[in-house]
């Protein structure tokens, strides 16, 4: 669900009002999920052995999706309107950003941000595992609250996601002490009363609050609304997500959504620039929401082949290792 959220928010023609609304909480959604899953299937890891593995699982596909989009994005810079924005752009301007993993310099391939800043999330999860999971929750939300009031207005950036890993850490730290917790009733009739309850405050509080971006360092207007709709929005999605649990496509699309996250922009690149030049649409007829719906549901189909390629000819992409026989 979360990987189908963050799809339709990169879409061109998604409503407004649709990225304002989920754009308020899905970033710390995906680090609550990732403390969660840490909590519960994780294994426990020194340092060191957590560095190597996320080196292969995070760090190896951030190499090798941003090479891709770093490849279409040599080859197309000078083709249509693209010329007039990247033509003049150095050759190697994008390595810089590859090396710095900085995400407004990621641009041949944005979403990639979000690994570098997993990356070392994690790592500072793992050397402050011995504090209690209720204690770091507490002291990483004050950190994170502070940090957006005093970093974002220097108007620095940190490389390899160090100035987003405070804010990551709270909602990490956060689905750590949830899994420890049953909190999520089992029962449907209660998953949709709950819901229903946190979906009316979340929607106007996340309206109030405006738009919310996590890797520019863009909060809203009000860091206290930007924790509270983000905990609401992982709420709502969690009550949601007892109900579809079992649909075999959602399963499907959870278990590959490394590479959905990946690759779903490059298509969306060549995608929009086909039809740029195809004329199907203009700076004056712009696509709409059909088209944004449209194209997220080809990019989810086209991971199916695209799973199937990876795993055969190179796993290590998505940090698989390839089974001897």
């Amino acid at each position: 669900m979360a990987i189908i959220l963050v799809v339709l928010g990169h879409a061109k023609g998604i409503p407004h009002l649709f990225t304002i609304l989920v754009y308020s909480f899905h970033v710390p959604l995906f680090f609550v999920l990732s403390g969660w899953v840490a909590r519960v299937h994780g294994r426990d890891r020194g340092l060191r052995e957590t560095a190597v593995h996320l080196a292969r699982t995070l760090l190896v596909p951030y190499l090798v999706f941003y090479l891709l989009g770093y490849a279409y994005w040599l080859l197309t810079r000078h083709v249509g309107e693209k010329a007039a924005r990247w033509g003049q752009v150095s050759w190697w301007d994008p390595l810089q950003g590859m090396v710095s993993g900085i995400g407004p310099t990621l641009y041949v391939n944005p979403v990639l941000w979000f690994l570098p800043v997993l990356f070392v999330t994690t790592l500072a999860a793992v050397a402050l595992r011995r504090v209690p999971a209720g204690a770091l929750t507490l002291g990483t939300m004050v950190l994170a609250f502070f940090w957006i009031l005093v970093f974002p207005p220097l108007g620095m950036r940190l490389p390899f996601g160090l100035d987003v890993m405070p804010i990551a850490l709270a909602f990490y730290a956060l689905g750590g002490w949830l899994a420890a917790h049953t909190l999520l009733p089992k029962k449907a009739w209660l998953n949709v009363l709950l819901g229903l309850i946190v979906a009316l405050p979340w929607a106007l509080l996340a309206l109030r609050n405006g738009r919310v971006d996590v890797n520019p360092l863009e909060f809203g207007s009000s860091v206290v609304l930007f924790f509270v709709n983000a905990v609401l929005g992982t709420l709502l999605t969690l009550f949601v997500a007892r109900l579809v649990e079992r649909w075999t496509v959602l399963q499907w699309i959870g278990r590959n959504t490394l590479l959905i996250l990946c690759t779903h922009i490059l298509v969306f690149f060549v995608l929009s620039g086909v039809a740029s030049i195809a004329g199907l649409y203009t700076e004056q007829d712009k696509p709409g929401p059909l088209w944004a719906v449209g194209i997220s549901i080809f990019v989810l189909a086209a991971t199916v082949p695209m799973r199937w390629a990876v795993v055969r000819f190179a796993p290590w992409a998505i940090g698989l290792q390839r089974k001897t026989q």
